[in-house]
């Protein structure tokens, strides 16, 4: 009985997670984020150019040392621990809220998935800041600024766990996205190799909350 519950359940949020309106709505915010974040990591390139400063994170930033392709890679490093961060907190608070019951049921599943994909994330962010703290630079400890007023704004919104699963396929999708324009614009090796494992993880994150 509480197989076919819960199985009937997950069946329900990924139907919610498949109509017409929540597609066009998650494709409507997550083609408008990454556009941003786009932009922002143009800036960044920019700095890969001229050896500028970074203002992608201002509470962290500190004057960047070094040459143009070690300011872009460190400009880019901020950018992806503030989206990390955004994450960790969306997980978090999601699975607050579920915890509190104001979700109602969660599908043991669910619940795991939420769990993994928060480990996953504080990994994430773990490994960017050992990058910036090792150049010399303040860890990252906030949202990214350009993300976080539309990811509150989606989240003030959730009544049901289909509405955080969906949040959740909204964030990893713009993260699986951004890191994958972030990668060209990258000039060390080990930067790259850590986009780009952490870009499939989040298209695996997708992929389960599509399953």
């Amino acid at each position: 009985m509480n197989r076919e519950h819960q199985q009937t359940s997950t069946e329900d949020v990924a139907a919610q997670l498949s109509t017409p309106a929540a597609v066009n709505r998650r494709r409507f915010l997550v083609g408008s984020a990454v556009v941003a974040m786009g932009a922002a990591l143009a800036a960044c390139g920019d700095d890969n150019e001229d050896g500028g400063t970074t203002t992608g994170t201002p509470t962290t930033t500190k004057p960047t040392t070094g040459n143009a392709g070690e300011a872009g890679d460190l400009a880019v490093a901020e950018l992806a621990a503030g989206l990390e961060v955004l994450a960790v907190n969306t997980y978090q608070g999601a699975l607050e809220a579920a915890t509190a019951g104001k979700l109602g049921t969660v599908p043991p599943a669910v619940a795991t998935y939420a769990t993994t994909a928060l480990a996953h994330h504080k990994e994430h962010l773990a490994a960017w800041n050992k990058v910036l703290t090792g150049a010399g630079k303040n860890e990252v400890t906030t949202p990214n600024a350009t993300l976080k007023p539309v990811v509150d704004a989606e989240f003030a919104k959730v009544k049901d766990v289909g509405g955080v699963a969906n949040l959740a396929l909204m964030l990893e999708d713009i993260a699986a996205q951004t890191y994958l324009k972030a990668i060209p614009t990258l000039t060390s090796k080990d930067a790259i190799k850590l986009a780009g494992s952490i870009q499939v993880v989040d298209q695996q994150h997708q992929s389960i909350l599509l399953y």
